[in-house]
């Protein structure tokens, strides 16, 4: 499901992306004593476990605030009928 706020998020994303590439280059022919770190599989597999329950947990609460506003939406539109009804009521003639 795509939001319409997500674009600056995926634009700033892109852009650390693109700043650790030119910083981890830029380390890589600077600095003499550096080496990049090695990133084993569990930890791999940690950080995306991390993520996925980080994007389910948003996800989960997205769609409780959703239902929620649709019930008071649904409860508005309730009682902004039974409003109109009494206003039609009042304007009704009287019985003869």
């Amino acid at each position: 499901m795509r939001f319409p706020n997500d674009t600056p998020f995926h634009l700033r994303m892109a852009a650390l992306l693109i700043a650790s590439l030119f910083l981890e280059h830029m380390a890589n022919t600077r600095l003499e004593n550096w080496s990049s770190p090695q990133i084993g599989i569990v930890t791999f597999v940690m950080g995306m476990a991390w993520i996925m329950l980080f994007t389910m947990n948003h996800g989960v609460s997205l769609q409780d605030r959703i239902r929620v506003l649709e019930d008071k939406l649904e409860r508005t539109n309730h009682l902004a009928e039974t409003l109109a009804d009494e206003i039609r009521q009042r304007r009704a003639l009287p019985p003869m």
